[in-house]
């Protein structure tokens, strides 16, 4: 199996946690051993390598209840409140690549090395692991990894579409079951345009624990079957998490877009 070869600075967001979740109820569903015979030596020149352009905005409100007892009105003789919320904001976006480098091919996995690189705050990072043939991710990323990432390695895995054939009206669901979440995703094949099919999913997020957030996203994602590989997509992310005296909303619009592919030079 490849090992995580590369780190990340901690991210203090709430969206950690939603990645966190997704990553192990990820790992969780996918009990595909190592591939191709479980070697840990990784060949120099990938087998394959496809480079995405990606980019993302997210937004964080927290509404936090302040209560400070009761204000006396002296000349009414009355009990006022204090306030009941303070509210912050904050929005960060940035924009950059990843590299997927597909090292190794097993009957059951892709054995894959993934680099993102940001060209703004957003720390970048290098990970080895595989994709399982349902798409599943088995990533020691700490929860670290972009949600653009996640969502372009999924569909690398080989029986991604269940064995369903790439039509319109298709449709298949998969349930993750992890410690922090289980997480329940359903997909439907929308139009066929040439040899692109537009894949629409709905993935909901349950949390079990204080260390992750009830989530929802919706993905819509141009794949290319003949090839196994996404050409693009959009993701919109809504987390919620509410607590006895704060109430915590994420936003997050991503986009990817292949720019190149060692084994298909069309579009």
């Amino acid at each position: 199996m490849f090992r995580n070869q590369g780190s990340r600075a901690s991210i203090a967001c709430p969206f950690a946690a939603i990645v966190t979740a997704l990553a192990i109820s990820s790992a969780a569903a996918s009990a595909s051993p190592p591939p191709a015979g479980g070697s840990q030596i990784t060949p120099v020149t990938p087998l394959r390598e496809v480079v995405y352009k990606v980019s993302f905005t997210r937004r964080l409100e927290v509404a936090s209840e302040t209560f400070g007892g009761q204000v006396q009105n002296v000349q009414l003789t009355a009990a006022a409140q204090a306030p009941a919320f303070n509210e912050s904001k904050d929005a960060s976006t940035d924009s950059g690549t990843v590299t997927v480098d597909i090292m190794e091919v097993g009957d059951l996995a892709l054995g894959i090395r993934v680099a993102e690189r940001w060209t703004g705050s957003t720390p970048s990072g290098t990970y080895l692991g595989n994709v399982a043939s349902d798409g599943s991710l088995n990533f020691n990323d700490g929860g670290q990894m972009n949600e653009c990432t996640r969502a372009i390695l999924e569909y690398f895995g080989t029986e991604v579409m269940a064995g369903q054939p790439a039509n319109t009206g298709v449709a298949w669901s998969r349930t993750a079951k992890g410690q922090g979440a289980d997480v329940t995703t359903t997909y439907s094949v929308g139009d066929i345009v040439g040899a692109i099919a537009n894949i629409h999913e709905e993935s909901t997020v349950s949390s079990k624990s204080v260390a992750a957030i009830d989530t929802r996203v919706t993905t819509d994602v141009q794949y290319k079957p003949a090839v196994l590989a996404p050409v693009s997509g959009k993701i919109i992310l809504h987390a919620r998490q509410s607590g006895t005296s704060s109430v915590t909303n994420v936003t997050t619009v991503a986009n990817f877009e292949r720019v190149s592919d060692t084994r298909d030079s069309s579009p």
